[in-house]
């Protein structure tokens, strides 16, 4: 079976007047599939984003997106009485207890119309009610052109040996959330678990719910793992192998480097190392996720330095939740930072990925194709010690270093400034797999100084095997 991913003719992630040029779904001939371009991890209101949900939706329909998930901490907006009050604008801490003043000026300006106010008089606080997700579906929604979808991010910290640990976790698809995360706060302490127990329980509940719901498709993603510092280890998901999904690009995470690692750790170390051992134990692909972990939007009158700079490219029949997730699970996407592919293809009867990308004026690209050979050891050479900071006393780290053969670079092609590049790779007979990252010498638009997040247009193709 032949997989082929195309998209001729994008138009890059141009912005104008703040927003991303606009994008419609490109189709590939002779298959009845098109191009979707999708954003999965983003807040609003219902938990600490920085807009109202009707700003958050209205900014990635503007900039041309054809789907989006929302994904609150622990919320699903679904209480039609909840109301938030007008700051005005000095309020600090997490999360956030009003809306920004600015910001309730340009969802006036906008939606005032539809929205429900209240107060402001004699002294007395203006508050404005949260529209829930199936309003703001209502509102948006357009069949072929827009398509929301119900999320939430499951918030937890672990302890493990007196160490605190973040684990997050996407469930996208479900319009409900777990009674364990309805009952907590934003952030929920999980006593007695590990971050591999955690994902595994946050998942088993989460397919129990599912089943509950009808059995709507839906997936799980651990979201950001080198966020905060490192919290999500290789073998945290090797010892979860029902998980197929992670963040290998978040714009959110902006958390520094340390020294220590000399700015050398990205996430696809992590990828690698879980590709490795599952594909020499005949386990399930882990595949790759890019998302702005939106908090602050355009259109807005806050900063939104974290929009419009990683997403998902989707191939898929049509612009339903079924068809995407069919397309996801089939691994028939890339994730991208502000870099668009041409054309991804795996031909399984050759073992052959193919990957171009189009000539963009003054850019150079490299094609870099990434594997793991059999035999390769698949334990940590080293460790790292992270000190705590003052900051946060309990958050040291030791964080496991791989040997040079995980994740090794097999062939890399380097095209010339303004030129198109075409590259393939052949499986060899010793290859566990073989995925590709797509290197642009344009710096993205939200450079992070020594952060986990390319400082350069990056896609990441699905990892392939024979």
């Amino acid at each position: 079976m032949q997989q082929t991913m195309t998209r001729k003719g994008f138009m890059g992630a141009a912005f104008a007047a703040g927003t991303m040029a606009a994008y419609a779904g490109i189709p590939k001939p002779g298959t009845g599939k098109r191009w979707y371009r999708g954003m999965m991890h983003m807040h609003t209101l219902w938990s600490d984003g920085r807009a109202l949900p009707e700003q958050c939706a209205a900014a990635y329909k503007d900039a041309g997106y054809d789907f989006i998930a929302f994904t609150d901490h622990n919320r699903l907006g679904v209480d039609p009485d909840r109301w938030i009050a007008v700051g005005n604008g000095t309020e600090k801490g997490w999360p956030p207890i009003c809306v920004h003043p600015d910001c309730f000026k340009k969802y006036m300006e906008r939606f005032g119309k539809t929205a429900s106010v209240r107060g402001g008089k004699d002294g007395a606080l203006t508050h404005v009610r949260l529209k829930t997700f199936a309003e703001v579906k209502k509102m948006f929604e357009e069949k072929e052109k827009f398509l929301m979808i119900p999320g939430v991010e499951l918030t937890t910290d672990v302890k493990e040996n007196g160490v605190t640990y973040a684990m997050h976790m996407n469930v996208v698809g479900i319009d409900d959330v777990i009674e364990r995360a309805k009952r907590a706060k934003l952030i929920e302490f999980l006593p007695g678990r590990t971050v591999a127990s955690a994902i595994r329980e946050s998942r088993e509940l989460s397919e129990a719910l599912a089943k509950e719901r009808g059995n709507p498709p839906f997936f799980c993603m651990v979201n950001h793992p080198n966020w905060l510092y490192y919290d999500v280890y290789a073998k945290d998901l090797i010892d979860n192998p029902e998980i197929r999904y992670f963040e290998v690009c978040n714009n959110g995470s902006e958390w520094p480097v340390p020294e220590e690692l000399d700015g050398e750790w990205y996430h696809d170390n992590l990828w690698d190392a879980v590709l490795a051992y599952r594909m020499t134990h005949g386990q399930q692909m882990l595949y790759g996720i890019g998302s702005d972990d939106t908090h602050f939007y355009p259109g807005t009158g806050l900063e939104y330095s974290a929009f419009g700079d990683s997403y998902v490219m989707v191939l898929a029949e049509e612009l339903t939740q079924e068809s995407l997730f069919k397309a996801i699970q089939r691994g028939d996407f890339y994730a991208s930072s502000q870099q668009d592919l041409e054309d991804v293809s795996f031909d399984r009867k050759t073992g052959t990925l193919t990957v171009s990308v189009p000539a963009t004026p003054g850019v150079a690209y490299k094609i870099r194709f990434i594997s793991t050979k059999k035999g390769a050891p698949l334990d940590p050479v080293r460790y790292v010690n992270i000190p705590a900071t003052a900051e946060h006393m309990d958050r040291a780290r030791k964080v496991p270093i791989y040997d040079d053969r995980i994740g090794a670079t097999v062939k890399l092609v380097e095209g010339k400034k303004g030129e198109r590049v075409e590259a393939s790779y052949m499986l060899a007979a010793d290859d566990l797999y073989v995925r590709a990252r797509v290197e642009s010498d344009a710096p993205t638009k939200f450079k992070r100084q020594r952060c986990l997040h390319p400082a350069h247009h990056t896609a990441w193709t699905q990892p392939y095997c024979a």
